[in-house]
């Protein structure tokens, strides 16, 4: 078995930033994934979570399986019993992000099926490297980041080829100096970059978090699995006050650099249980649908799921989340962008003012029963019941949210600010010694061009001042406002008129 250490990747991974400011990512990329120990975490248990994209495959279910060594219960797409992410009765979870990078092979169990193997038969992370160590010698079809966590406190992710694996242990202070690992769609040792703009986001993110103490369940459901960044990362305000592109419409964000996408189609985050309470208690928090549309319910590994999770042929919960994310995503001349105005109408509306006071309602109701429940263990019974209680509470709330923005979308989408300019881009990029960025302004406005580096610290304004309607180019040489020359990167241009803002990407090469 071998280790890498994080840190000395994480700067590589760095280094291509600017790279990617001007390269395609490869195609086919799905799923978020990361694990903190609980030296990290903000109530000292272990953390796992995952944001699931696969759009080939939008109905997804809560599923529970009985008929291994250990009960489960896990996320899968309807109809099927292959976990893409899951907890069993013992604590040990499991869940996965494809990495094609890796070296497939011809026989053995693929990704999913040895997720649900994993989930029968293993109770702690060290069972799942006796796991992986046999079938090494018998080989796999496995090309994946497996994260995992177990009622021991145990935390980490493996790069998982066909006959070989490596191990990086969020426990290990040189591999995990804050005590968590991230992963999207490449492997360190596998040389590919697959979602490498994500993996970016989520350090920015769960380093946030880390830092503020506040990493847990809560706060990457509500801010990790429903962020929404440009391609640089630079976060998306909901609702978003502007035009992404000229063709674009007003409001609207391009999704497919973000964690939260299009092609989003479940999340969940596993809440580890602490030193002697029972693996049972274990939380798998699901959001079944494209996390921006749906409502968090919070799972037991303890018997058959709710009908609202579980349903025939597909999972209510699921359902309605679909028919609003068909909704967001309502632009037929590009599938990725996403109207955030209906998340957020800027005037205390839309989707979210909705579920998420129903979904700060669940988490309430379970932290005040879990408190309840570590001290006395409560039986099956009362478990399922409070689980079915809340799955049919969050139906009935996302059904309510549903109602509301069908009721009110035309009023939605009819009031949606003037457009006040358009912000081109800028030409030549990259550049070496000067670029232009054009402005075709609609109206008089008072207006404040600005350019900023990676950091977001201010290099140089441009143009401020009151300007009348017509089309504007500005030049910028690549110095600051002490006219001294700024190195080589990527720079960002950001353009205000009539309380409305833009911002633009370039790329100055020295």
């Amino acid at each position: 078995m071998k280790k890498k250490k994080n840190g000395i990747i994480v700067a590589a991974v760095y280094i291509t930033v600017l790279f990617l400011c001007v390269t395609s990512v490869q195609a086919g990329e799905e799923c978020t994934i990361g694990v903190a120990s609980g030296r990290a975490t903000t109530d000292g248990r272990s953390l796992l979570w995952k944001t699931r994209d696969n759009s080939d495959n939008p109905d997804n279910e809560i599923y529970f399986v009985q008929n291994y060594r250990y009960h489960f219960v896990a996320v899968v797409n309807a109809g099927s019993t292959l976990p893409w992410m899951g907890v069993n009765e013992k604590g040990f979870a499991i869940v996965n992000s494809l990495s094609t990078d890796l070296p497939g092979g011809n026989s053995g169990m693929g990704n999913g099926s040895f997720m649900r193997y994993a989930l029968g038969t293993c109770a702690t992370v060290s069972e799942l490297e006796h796991l992986l160590d046999s079938t090494n010698v018998s080989g796999r079809q496995t090309q994946a980041n497996f994260g995992v966590i177990d009622s021991t406190g145990a935390a980490a992710i493996f790069e998982t080829a066909a006959d070989q694996y490596w191990k990086y242990d969020a426990q290990d202070s040189a591999v995990a100096p804050d005590g968590f690992v991230l992963r999207t769609n490449f492997a360190f040792n596998g040389g590919g970059d697959g979602g490498i703009e994500r993996f970016i986001r989520s350090e920015i993110l769960i380093n946030d978090y880390f830092s503020g103490d506040t990493l847990n369940y809560k706060s990457i459901l509500r801010g990790q699995m429903r962020d929404f960044t440009d391609r640089s990362g630079a976060p998306f305000g909901i609702p978003y006050n502007g035009q992404y592109s000229p063709s674009a419409p007003w409001g609207y964000v391009y999704t497919y650099y973000s964690i939260c996408r299009a092609s989003s189609v479940a999340a969940a985050v596993i809440h580890g249980v602490g030193e002697g309470e029972p693996g049972k208690l274990s939380t798998m928090w699901a959001m079944l649908g494209q996390p921006a549309s749906t409502i968090a319910v919070p799972f037991w590994p303890v018997g058959i799921t709710p009908p609202e999770a579980n349903g025939y042929p597909t999972a209510p919960l699921c359902d309605k989340a679909n028919e609003i994310k068909n909704i967001l995503f309502d632009y037929a001349a590009n599938s990725w962008m996403l109207n955030s105005y209906v998340l957020r109408d800027g005037r205390q509306g839309g989707l979210w003012t909705n579920t998420f006071p129903a979904e700060d309602s669940i988490i309430t109701a379970t932290r005040e029963r879990m408190q309840q429940w570590r001290i006395s263990a409560p039986p099956v019974s009362e478990l399922l019941g409070f689980e079915n209680a809340l799955a049919e509470y969050a139906h009935r709330r996302l059904n309510r949210a549903y109602d509301d923005i069908v009721s009110f979308l035309p009023q939605m989408e009819n009031s949606g600010p003037a457009q006040v300019f358009v912000l081109r881009q800028n030409f030549p990029n990259p550049f070496n010694a000067v670029t232009s960025i054009e402005i075709e302004l609609f109206k008089a406005s008072e207006i404040l061009l600005t350019i900023y580096d990676m950091n977001g610290v201010k290099v140089k304004v441009l143009v401020k001042g009151n300007r009348a309607p017509g089309r504007y180019r500005i030049f910028w040489s690549g110095r600051d406002d002490n006219h001294i020359p700024v190195s080589s990167g990527c720079y960002f241009y950001r353009f205000e008129a009539g309380h409305q803002s833009q911002t633009g990407k370039m790329l100055l090469i020295r």
